[in-house]
């Protein structure tokens, strides 16, 4: 059945008479598009070097322009997913060999179906005739146009694209294959532009391809572009053949299209390619203008932007328009919250205060208090969820366990380094499986979806597993003082914090002699 479905995509590919794109006359819109996926394929995880992550298989941005990600029922034999909008086009995409994405744009009532050969998602508009290539440009880009399995343009952004043909070199070999990816990338770049104006001029000579298409696909190589030109570096002036060459590249896009120079607008913030161009160019701005947080422990440290003062610094600028601000302002707000535990409780509910009084808009402050589980109290513990949903505190498991030695592991899902420490966690449990031990993992996912997948993945089978449910509105996670996880702590035999700090289970040899210190005076 997959060969017959690919067989007749190459079919379509090759034979179709020109479409129409516009929509049917007098047709009332539904503000809906209806996506059919038969038979899903897990596209939204990757291996790398940190393990094994998950990602949300399609992504689009409502009208409220927030990011909007959504899961499939992988190994379903159909799943139906509907995107609501009153936006007559509407950009969705689709995770793709785990950090890649496929970049579809659809109208306003559109039902399209997605079959898969191996893991291609094949989408077919059903409602009206639309080219396949026109559909399927993302995939015609990596298919018949790139040089490479990726787009020169996305590797060039991302180089982690082709991480995993290095994954199993030594640290030499992998050091001097991720070098030769910029030189490769740069070489390919005007080469794969150059055959995506001539499939992009053909399909708009044959009437099979809308302006809006046209220009989108357009935009989406200009602002992938200025992205790459958008660095720091590039505006002083330094001497770098990356600038020029991407510099030249652009300059024949503007030549050959004048009209590519698109006046900033606010619509365009739904490309999102202009939205990641408009998003890094102004973070790198506004990021200079404040001041930067600061932290250290024995084994990590890094810097962290002022979110509060970036957002104020947001308010004040006259260059940008009501919507840019509103953007950048709820994106500050996301990373107040995300990086919750820099910022003060008090801290972030008047920022988000602040942001729900300056907008009025509640969907957004309604999203941001169900993806962070906002709570707006504070609690003197840590409330714990088991995985049977059983609700405790640090506190009173602590107590039930007195007279072990407790090695507790904060962690979370998302967390690479957390996940990376897993397997020599299990090793550890294995090597020293004594009965005065208590090995207990807590993570600070704010749901449980992800903190159990992660668990069945990892099968994380031994040991106390909870998940805080209020790790960012407690005093508790202040006074323990967690400034990033992965974090490890010792409580001696009598319920007693001995080890704040204490050593990961990769350090195998100083954590088991600092375990085994505790067990013997406890004797």
């Amino acid at each position: 059945m997959k060969q017959l479905i690919f067989l007749s995509a190459l079919f379509i590919f090759f034979g179709c008479s020109p479409t129409n794109t516009s929509k049917e006359a007098g047709k009332e819109p539904t503000n809906q598009i209806v996506l059919i996926f038969n038979k899903p394929v897990q596209n939204g995880s990757y291996r790398n070097q940190i393990g094994s992550q998950n990602g949300d298989e399609i992504q689009f941005l409502d009208d409220h322009m927030i990011e909007q990600r959504l899961h499939l029922n992988i190994g379903a034999e159909s799943d139906t997913v509907i995107v609501e909008s009153k936006r007559d086009l509407v950009e969705i995409r689709l995770m793709y060999k785990g950090v890649d994405e496929l970049k579809y744009l659809f109208q306003n009532g559109d039902s399209i179906v997605f079959n898969y050969s191996d893991i291609k998602p094949i989408a077919k508009v059903i409602n009206r005739q639309e080219d396949y290539t026109v559909t399927n440009f993302s995939l015609v880009e990596r298919d018949s146009i790139a040089l490479d399995e990726y787009t020169a343009l996305d590797i060039a952004k991302m180089p982690i694209l082709l991480h995993y043909r290095a994954k199993d070199m030594n640290i030499d070999d992998y050091s001097s294959f991720m070098k030769k990816i910029d030189q490769m990338t740069l070489k390919n770049i005007p080469l794969e532009i150059e055959r995506e104006y001539t499939i992009l001029e053909a399909l708009k000579a044959e009437q099979k391809i809308g302006n809006d298409q046209f220009q989108y696909r357009l935009q989406n190589i200009y602002f992938q572009l200025l992205y790459l030109q958008a660095s720091p570096l590039n505006k002083k002036g330094v001497e770098n053949p990356k600038f020029t060459s991407l510099k030249a590249v652009t300059q024949d896009l503007e030549n050959r299209f004048p009209d590519i120079r698109t006046k900033r607008g606010d619509s365009l913030l739904y490309n999102s390619a202009y939205a990641s161009f408009f998003h890094y160019s102004t973070s790198i701005e506004f990021s200079s203008k404040v001041s930067q947080y600061e932290y250290k422990t024995e084994t990590a440290g890094g810097r962290i932007t002022n979110y509060p003062q970036a957002y104020d610094s947001v308010q004040v600028s006259s260059q940008l328009t009501a919507i840019e601000k509103k953007k950048l302002q709820f994106a500050y707000i996301e990373k107040l919250f995300q990086d919750a535990g820099y910022f003060p409780i008090e801290k972030r509910w008047e920022y988000l205060n602040k942001f729900k009084n300056d907008y009025q808009d509640s969907a957004m402050v309604d999203f941001l208090v169900k993806k962070f589980n906002i709570k707006f109290k504070i609690d003197d513990d840590l409330e714990l969820v088991d995985k049977a949903g059983k609700v405790t505190s640090l506190e009173a498991l602590i107590t039930s366990h007195k007279g072990k030695v407790l090695y507790i592991d904060y962690w979370a899902s998302w967390c690479g380094p957390c996940i990376n420490e897993m397997p020599s966690s299990k090793q550890l449990q294995k090597d020293l499986a004594n009965d005065n031990i208590v090995y207990i993992y807590l993570s600070s996912d704010r749901t449980d979806r992800p903190w159990q997948k992660t668990m069945e993945r990892l099968e994380l089978n031994e040991g106390l597993h909870f998940r805080i449910d209020n790790a960012g509105y407690t005093t508790k996670m202040e006074e323990l003082n967690i400034p990033s996880i992965p974090r490890y702590m010792i409580y001696d035999s009598k319920g007693k914090l001995v080890n704040n700090n204490a050593p990961r289970p990769s350090q195998s040899k100083v954590l088991k002699a600092e375990l085994m210190k505790y067990i013997e005076t406890s004797k």
